[in-house]
Formats: structure tokens, C-alpha cells, sequence
């Protein structure tokens, strides 16, 4: 578990470029690798107001709406009511003003006796992963190959990739990949199916070290626009 929080802090330089000013900022969480015991709701602080979210592992949260500008968010079991309330021990982000919209992804730190999470803001703006493509993160010591659809796809050991749509519509589409040990030598199959497609979501794709093979999974952004107050 070590091995997976460090590379997954050592992937963590953000790019903090989308375009940010008068655009809302939102976020979702997800808790990667969850354990069973691992608390399943916690409160997200934004310097101003405690939210409460869920933490699921197999898939996203509800979307939070959180203020602009330079916030440090805090994670806590309870609500927090004001900035010197919060204990300086709980999990900590810090989200520059250029990020409007990011994935906070979470990992088990059974030493923090706060709350047993390790939080990591990965920038989602449209500048950086655009609806259909998918923010390929590759946790583990191997090379990965990929056919996906009319796209190739190659992530190096240790390193992030956005992979290209597949297909120019949504639909299903064939996925393939393989996996070329301590990337050296001859790429060996993973595995080969069939996999849905939708262009109006952006993706992130995980790689992770699971026995034999890497173990390669997907969560889909799906975002259901909100009504205005004029529409029927």
C-alpha cells in the first residue's frame, strides 16, 4: 500500500492552467483500492463550510461544488464550523485558483488517526481532459499497450497518459491491452472485450499491480446537466 500512495504522489505535479476566473468549481472523489474497514462518508472543508461526501471505491461521488480562488481543503469524520477548528492532522489539499474542476483521488493512511486518507487533486478542467477522452494513470512498474477502437494507446511505467476518444460517437468499441514486464523485453496480452463508449463523459483509467497481470479498470464522468430555473 506504500508503494501505491508513493506513486501516486510522485504523479502529482498538476498543471494548474484551465481556464479558471468566473467559472464554478466542482470536484469529485473517489477512494482508490478502499479497504473494507475504511469510513464510507466524511466532510470535506473548503475554508468556509463543511460538506458532506460520500467515499465510494467503485466509483465517483456526487459532484461538490466548493469556492474560488486558493483554498486548502480538509477532510474530517465531523463537520467543521471555521477555519481554527480544524485539526491540523486531518488529510490536506491544497487547489490552486487556475483549477476549476478535479478528481480528488484518495488512498488508505491507516497512521493518520484523524481520518485514515491521503487526499490528491488531479486537474480535470476541459484544458486538460476533454469529454471523451480518458486520464490514463498507470500505477504500477510495467508498460502498457493498448487498442481502443481507431486509437493506440502506450503508458510508460510510472506516468500519466489522456488517451485519445476511441470512436467519434458513443457506442460500444473493442478494447485490448497488453503489458510488457518492468518495461523491458516482449508485451504479453491482458486481456481483450468489448467496452462502452461515451463521448460526453471524460474517463480516468487506472493501471494497478494485481498479482500476475496489471489490473486495468475505468470510471466514467457522466454529468447530467442541471436545469435552469426558466426551463419546464
Amino acid at each position: 500500500m506504500k508503494s501505491l500512495v508513493f506513486a501516486i504522489f510522485s504523479l502529482s505535479c498538476l498543471p494548474c492552467l484551465s481556464a479558471a476566473k468566473g467559472k464554478e468549481r466542482t470536484c469529485r472523489i473517489i477512494f482508490l483500492q478502499r479497504p473494507v474497514d475504511a469510513p464510507g462518508e466524511a466532510y470535506l472543508f473548503d475554508g468556509f463550510a463543511s460538506h458532506k461526501v460520500a467515499l465510494p471505491g467503485m466509483n465517483f461521488s456526487e459532484v461538490v461544488k466548493l469556492p474560488p480562488g486558493n483554498i486548502s481543503l480538509g477532510m474530517t469524520p465531523d463537520p467543521v464550523g471555521a477555519p481554527e477548528d480544524f485539526p491540523p492532522e486531518a488529510p490536506t489539499a491544497k487547489i490552486p485558483e487556475g483549477i476549476t474542476d478535479f478528481y480528488l483521488i484518495l488512498v488508505s493512511d491507516p497512521e493518520n488517526k484523524i481520518l485514515p486518507v491521503r487526499m490528491q487533486p488531479v486537474d480535470a478542467g476541459d484544458q486538460q481532459l476533454k469529454p471523451g477522452q480518458t486520464l490514463w494513470i498507470n500505477l504500477t512498474t510495467d508498460a502498457i499497450a493498448g487498442k481502443l477502437g481507431n486509437e493506440t494507446l502506450m503508458v510508460p511505467p510510472g506516468k500519466r497518459v489522456v488517451g485519445k476518444a476511441p470512436m467519434s460517437d458513443s457506442g460500444y468499441y473493442k478494447a485490448e491491452f497488453a503489458y510488457q514486464p518492468g518495461g523491458e523485453g516482449d508485451y504479453l496480452p491482458i486481456m481483450k472485450k468489448s467496452w462502452w463508449f461515451d463521448a460526453n463523459s471524460k474517463s480516468l483509467g487506472f493501471i494497478i499491480a494485481s498479482g500476475r497481470l496489471p489490473r486495468i479498470f475505468t470510471f466514467r464522468d457522466r454529468r447530467i446537466p442541471e436545469k435552469s430555473e426558466n426551463s419546464e
